[in-house]
């Protein structure tokens, strides 16, 4: 039996980018391992070694003390658990998946133990990492251990690199000469939802994802108090309850015009937004990451069958304009947002919505695959 190691500094059982390819490889004929924070997915046919998080007094001593090295051995590599850590007893992998950068250090160091001399080892960086962060802190504090991090993307060690835009992959391009990376997009599977008629008089309008300031959700509050009676928006977040507190203040004095209803599993997000009418998506432009923005959410949005409303993130746009099954604003102001909001009718965003159902099939995970496996040489396209 061929084996697998899917690596990802993240609640795997919760991610799911890092879940559709364990469920590929798995398909490949493969026995999969994990390594990641967490609780075993589910989705994995072989162990799972679980990285426990160091406490905080150690993480707040290791990111201002101690040099990279240093900080990756006490972060990262200590974390790593036995006989995974040094392959102690584990027999090499025919595939590593290797997610973003934080676990490089160590996978550069471990290839040739970690890998079978045949074998591949693929680096799927997401977004554009140079750009993930921002602020003063990230500045001061973080911002040479993520250089450190990032330094280790064009390693030979790695057979092959994916990402989940076309810009994204020339940006990656242009800053380290590498060879471009495969495009994967994060489409969930094809699901064989209908399109749910509107209600008459109503437009009810969703936002799925993290609490996090950089991703619009404050001008989606302000302009919900600039749009007419006939719309409504659903805030459905995740995150600290100190950030889900202050959008909620926020949005007081719009009374049910904005709600806050509770997050579902990852895997149920489409099934459960199909009762609404269409998903707002606005991600000023704050980074290059976010410039080349096309997150989960457009493509769970699309299998739930509902319009998108996004603004001028070109790669949103690129989707929107083929298909027509959304609006783009025009504008980054929540001024401008309400604006394209009011613009609506029932005609126009049913139109979107079917748009949408037409689109599912080409928007879905089936495509992915093809060019997942096809990246790690276990294909042709």
């Amino acid at each position: 039996m061929k084996r697998a190691l899917v690596v990802s500094d993240s609640p795997i059982a919760r991610d799911p980018r890092v879940l559709k390819q364990i469920a590929w490889l798995t398909e490949a004929g493969f026995t999969v391992d994990t390594l990641g924070r967490g609780q075993a997915p589910q989705e994995a046919t072989g162990r799972h070694f679980a990285m426990p998080r160091p406490s905080v007094l150690t993480r707040v001593f290791a990111y201002l003390f101690l040099p990279n090295r240093a900080k990756y051995r006490v972060l990262m590599r200590s974390s790593i658990p036995e006989p995974l850590r040094s392959q102690s007893g584990n027999p090499p992998y025919d595939v590593v998946v290797a997610n973003e950068v934080e676990l490089l250090p160590w996978l550069v160091e471990m290839r040739t133990q970690l890998v079978t001399p045949s074998g591949h080892m693929h680096l799927d960086l997401h977004e554009f990492t140079p750009s993930q962060r921002s602020g003063l802190a990230y500045r001061l504090v973080f911002k040479r251990w993520r250089d450190y991090l990032i330094s280790f993307i064009p390693s030979a060690k790695f057979d092959s690199r994916s990402v989940v835009a076309e810009g994204i992959a020339d940006l990656f391009v242009d800053l380290f000469g590498i060879a471009k990376p495969y495009l994967i997009r994060n489409c969930p599977a094809y699901l064989d939802l209908a399109v749910t008629p509107l209600q008459s008089g109503r437009i009810r309008l969703v936002h799925h994802g993290v609490a996090s300031t950089s991703r619009g959700l404050e001008l989606m509050i302000d302009a919900m108090g600039m749009v007419d009676d006939r719309f409504s928006l659903d805030l459905m977040l995740v995150g600290s309850t100190a950030a889900l507190d202050s959008f909620k203040r926020r949005a007081e004095h719009l009374g049910d015009r904005v709600s806050f209803p509770a997050p579902v599993d990852v895997r149920l997000i489409p099934h459960t937004i199909n009762a609404y009418d269409a998903e707002v998506i606005f991600f000023p432009p704050l980074t290059e990451n976010l410039r080349f923005a096309l997150p989960n959410k457009f493509f769970e949005a699309v299998q739930a069958r509902l319009a998108v409303i996004t603004g001028q993130s070109s790669e949103m746009v690129n989707i929107v304009e083929q298909y027509g099954n959304g609006l783009v604003v025009d504008g980054w102001s929540a001024d401008d947002l309400a604006a394209a909001i009011n613009s609506l009718d029932e005609d126009k965003v049913l139109a979107m919505k079917q748009a949408s159902d037409k689109a599912a099939e080409a928007l879905s995970s089936d495509n992915e695959k093809a060019t997942f496996l096809h990246a790690l040489g276990l294909s042709r396209q």
